[in-house]
């Protein structure tokens, strides 16, 4: 029961030191709020936030991967045609880069394209996106109209849409965010997404 108790307090603190970290980092940017600002918001001692990060990028990491969980989980049970559902997806994806700002994308980009290690973090991070957009797609596969047919290429569909969304990241990243991500991908994400899937509908 000590141990269970113990357990406990650990997440309990380990939550209050996340949710500070988003809601303070949401507020002013990554690279205007450092350890002390989230120690001191949480009401966590600054050594006691090392003993579950390394780093203020470690916190992002985690709630990126927290984030990419619920992002996926409710594009799955999204209430919409395969393209709607991946058209929730991405951009919410967009949305997440926004809030994590353009050096730590950027950082997460040259990671993902240098590392020959395929375990690396950045490579599974690609690979998760890949596969969300993969189990996006085929919840529905085939049983009826807004739903891709059965014989869809999803392989390459999930590498395409991929190539639009990583070519927006990266031109957001040349570009210095200097623009919002999350509101122009949503001008023309959709008709994007609309255009790759159009040939493998099932139509009314």
């Amino acid at each position: 029961m000590a141990l269970t108790k113990k357990a406990e307090r650990t997440e309990r603190t380990k939550a209050k030191l996340l949710a500070s970290a988003r809601k303070l980092i949401g507020e002013r940017g990554f690279d205007r709020v450092s350890v002390e600002d989230i120690t001191r918001d949480s009401g966590v001692a600054k050594g006691t936030f090392y003993h579950y990060f390394k780093c203020k990028e470690d916190v992002v990491a985690e709630l990126s991967f927290q984030s990419s969980q619920t992002i996926l989980e409710e594009s799955v049970h999204f209430d919409g045609t395969a393209d709607e559902r991946c058209f929730h997806y991405v951009t919410a994806l967009c949305r997440d880069a926004d809030w994590a700002g353009v050096r730590l994308v950027r950082q997460w980009i040259r990671e993902a394209m240098e590392s020959e290690d395929e375990d690396s973090e950045a490579k599974a991070c690609l690979y998760d996106i890949y596969n969300a957009i993969v189990k996006i797609c085929a919840v529905r596969q085939g049983r009826g109209p807004g739903e891709l047919t059965e014989d869809a290429p999803l392989d390459t569909l999930a590498k395409l849409l991929m190539s639009h969304v990583f070519g927006a990241l990266t031109i957001w990243c040349m570009m210095n965010g200097s623009w919002n991500l999350s509101e122009q991908s949503v001008k023309y994400m959709e008709i994007d997404i609309k255009n790759l899937f159009k040939p493998y509908m099932i139509g009314e």
